[in-house]
């Protein structure tokens, strides 16, 4: 990778993190004046399901594919992760071992989502594309809003858009709930989602690799900024016996990492791996491996 890229790309989730974390709370004022009753009104936090007038989001969201069907093409990175499912199987989360030259962008966590809507998190889908604008999908338990906002009707007037007082960014409820750093943001997500024709989207920027991905992985990421190929997914699945499956696929691979992941497989069972499949179709090379979580996040990717 080009090193200048990396660092933008590196600094980039930094600067998200801090927005993600920030808290510019919102100071009220008892001023009657003129002034002030020409302003939106400010909505307080409900305790009832989603209580905030509008239609709310519906769509599919159970892998990274769903979530990229919500996203612009101009997306570079997304990550999925099924908290709910993680939780449900093991006491220790992880999801948040998992070392960066593994996952090759820097992950979001369950507590991040957590501390934003005040909530559980249940599945969380992050995106983020070259103008540093970022996506943020999730389902949550319980479904408040826990929140001051000021509420503002989206452009087809379906939608009630969430100009938060507590951080910068702006949220759609439902399921999945959309949060993006801007109003314009939202207005773009929920064009897709309303589009009566096929919108193009992030899918279709990674569908060469997301054609042979897996359906069942708990933990997916995609990636088109890599020096090791045009494109990058990897898929973790912890599996009923305790052993861990990953499987990773990339797009047109350099002939150096293609060469170093062929060499590895030729050991692989010795080493420990119960299972070490490497498969070739056209630009497609696709890896899928099991064993102990050590040796399935230790192992070169490239």
């Amino acid at each position: 990778m080009n090193p200048k890229i990396g660092i933008q790309f590196i600094a980039a989730f930094m600067i998200l993190s801090m927005i993600l974390s920030s808290v510019a709370y919102f100071i009220g004022s008892d001023d009657s004046s003129d002034e002030n009753n020409n302003q939106p009104d400010i909505n307080t936090p409900q305790n009832e399901y989603f209580n905030v007038g509008g239609k709310q989001v519906f769509h599919s969201f159970n892998s990274i594919a769903d979530g990229l069907q919500m996203s612009n093409p101009q997306t570079i990175a997304a990550q999925f992760l099924d908290v709910e499912y993680i939780e449900s199987t093991t006491i220790e989360p992880w999801n948040e071992q998992l070392p960066l030259n593994l996952t090759m962008v820097s992950m979001r966590n369950k507590a991040e989502v957590d501390n934003l809507y005040m909530t559980s998190s249940k599945q969380i889908y992050f995106a983020q594309n070259f103008n540093n604008e970022f996506l943020l999908l999730s389902t949550m338990t319980p479904k408040i809003v826990s929140f001051e906002y000021i509420g503002l009707p989206s452009s087809d007037n379906q939608y009630l858009l969430l100009s938060r007082l507590d951080t910068t960014g702006t949220n759609v409820m439902g399921e999945p709930t959309i949060f993006t750093p801007t109003r314009e943001s939202a207005e773009a997500v929920i064009s897709i989602i309303e589009s009566f024709a096929v919108p193009q989207t992030a899918y279709d920027t990674f569908s060469p690799v997301l054609n042979y991905s897996d359906d069942y992985s708990e933990f997916q990421i995609v990636n088109s900024l890599v020096g090791f190929a045009d494109l990058y997914y990897m898929g973790l699945h912890r599996n009923d016996d305790g052993s861990f499956t990953r499987t990773t696929i990339y797009y047109n691979p350099s002939a150096e990492s293609t060469a170093h992941i062929n060499e590895l497989a030729l050991s692989g069972l010795k080493r420990g791996f119960s299972q070490y499949d490497v498969t070739t179709e056209g630009d497609i090379l696709k890896v899928v491996l099991t064993g102990e979580f050590s040796l399935v996040t230790g192992e070169d990717i490239q």
